[in-house]
């Protein structure tokens, strides 16, 4: 090869040489940011959390006394969301002196759907024997799109249930509401809860309990039964029945 020819090679390298690194330089400085930038994050399963800043407000609906300090109590939760659920909400019950110190913090788990006002039982609970008020906190959630959790109707869990056969039976110290659940989808789920809100006339919330049934297939039918101290007040015609559930 003559020396002229390997000059021109040289050369030419030299000058790729240069365009590849001007071409490095503004892909880095001014491409690179902006497709940063403009990507999407990945959120980790559960990790997503809703824009909303109060997606899920909390609240005592209704206290029960059960026994000397014990007392039953009946809360909502309330996701105003519509995008997000959380397959698992972490609250607790804090009993508060008058200086907002908590006396005493009873800790609990459960879920919500999108757009869904729920309702949470904390049956027979000890309580501080003085305390001055009670607040119910939402302490963290794990949060999945609507379009993986799933919508959910009113009050019924998603994926279809039917309440069918239902009987109230008032006894001297007991009255029960009964029938069967019918798991009318093509999903199971490991735990059902079916939460009968006992009502006055007026349809005020008088009394409350809830039973678990395990391991529902699709499918099938299920006997259960709610049982509550007797109150000579519950109207049976305005009893209401929820069915709360999770894949």
């Amino acid at each position: 090869m003559s020396t002229r020819r390997a000059k021109q090679l040289i050369y030419g390298m030299f000058y790729l040489l240069i365009v590849l690194v001007v071409c490095a330089g503004i892909y880095f400085v001014l491409v690179l940011p902006f497709v940063t930038a403009s990507a999407p994050v990945a959120c980790a399963p559960g990790a997503c959390a809703p824009t909303s800043t109060a997606p899920i407000a909390a609240s005592i609906i209704s206290t029960f006394i059960t026994s000397p300090g014990h007392d039953t109590f009946l809360a909502q939760l309330q996701n105003a969301n519509a995008d997000y659920g959380a397959p698992l909400i972490n609250y607790e019950l804090d009993f508060d002196n008058a200086s907002d110190t908590v006396l005493q913090s009873i800790p609990g788990q459960t879920f919500i759907y999108p757009s869904q006002n729920k309702y949470v039982l904390l049956p027979n609970e000890t309580v501080p024997a003085v305390y001055d008020h009670m607040a119910l906190v939402v302490t963290g959630a794990e949060w999945l799109a609507s379009t993986t959790m799933g919508a959910n109707d009113p009050g019924i869990a998603p994926g279809g249930f039917a309440l069918q056969n239902i009987q109230t039976n008032v006894a001297s110290t007991t009255v029960s509401v009964g029938g069967q659940l019918v798991n009318t989808s093509v999903a199971s789920y490991a735990q059902v809860i079916v939460m009968a809100l006992f009502k006055d006339g007026g349809g005020n919330i008088i009394g409350v309990s809830q039973t678990e049934l395990n391991d529902v297939s699709a499918g099938t039918t299920n006997n259960f039964s709610v049982i509550y101290p007797a109150e000579p007040n519950i109207d049976p015609a305005v009893n209401q029945l929820l069915v709360y559930a999770i894949r």
